[in-house]
């Protein structure tokens, strides 16, 4: 658990988000200065920004997050894979992505399952750390939920996300889904928040339950005490 008095924690327990499809070159760069002046854990931006990310960023101690297939998530797994490689390519340090939803609304477990393990390997290969959004707006019962987090941890996730936060079947952190994640986490697989998480307060009560990083368009404001655009991801 981070010192929430200590600003400096706090920030290193963020990572920095702007995904906004027409987001500028121009507004790429303000956000990487903001990134490095708070000293955020890392930029989470589209994969188009990457190499010039890294090339901003480097020796800041600011890592260059990205995502793939998102957030449709219904990629084939080839696909998938293949933009795993090109991230690293880009020289992206770790990724979020969507494991595909259907397969698990579905009954197709194995499916689901065999998904998840060929995107960890093909990132644990790059060297890249990966984070699962398991988009717990579209799964509908507990149990679901529960199924979800433990096929991440057995295919070998870094991290599991209650949601991306984004989109049609992303949903606003809750206390209750982070203790869902914590409860059935194993190995050393870890708990991020996305979704709605724009105060101090918000961030605290997720990682009280068992978070330990958040993904967020609202970093400046939780980190000066503030509260974010409530409409914001």
């Amino acid at each position: 658990m981070i010192d929430f008095s200590d600003k400096r924690q706090v920030a290193k327990a963020i990572q920095y988000t702007n995904v906004a499809p027409d987001l500028t070159r121009r507004e790429l760069l303000r956000h990487l200065d903001v990134c490095k002046s708070y000293g955020f854990d890392a930029a989470m931006i589209a994969p188009c920004w990457v190499p010039l990310a890294k090339e901003v960023l480097r020796g800041s101690g600011v890592k260059v997050a990205s995502t793939i297939n998102f957030p449709q998530a219904n990629d084939s797994t080839a696909m998938k894979v293949a933009a795993v490689r090109q991230l690293a390519l880009l020289g992206a340090d770790e990724f979020d992505f969507p494991p595909n939803p259907g397969l698990l609304l579905g009954g197709e477990d194995n499916a689901y399952l065999e998904e998840l393990r060929q995107v960890v390997h093909a990132a644990h290969a790059e060297g890249m750390a990966v984070k699962a959004m398991l988009e717990f707006g579209f799964l509908d019962s507990v149990d679901l939920k529960v199924k979800a987090t433990r096929y991440a941890c057995e295919a070998g996730i870094d991290w599991v996300k209650q949601s991306s936060g984004w989109g049609k079947g992303g949903c606003a952190a809750t206390v209750e889904d982070v203790r869902i994640l914590k409860a059935n986490i194993s190995g050393s697989c870890r708990v991020k928040v996305s979704g709605k998480v724009n105060t101090i307060e918000k961030m605290k009560a997720l990682f009280e339950a068992g978070a330990e990083l958040v993904g967020t368009s609202s970093g400046p404001a939780i980190v000066d005490g503030k509260t974010g655009d409530v409409a914001a991801y």
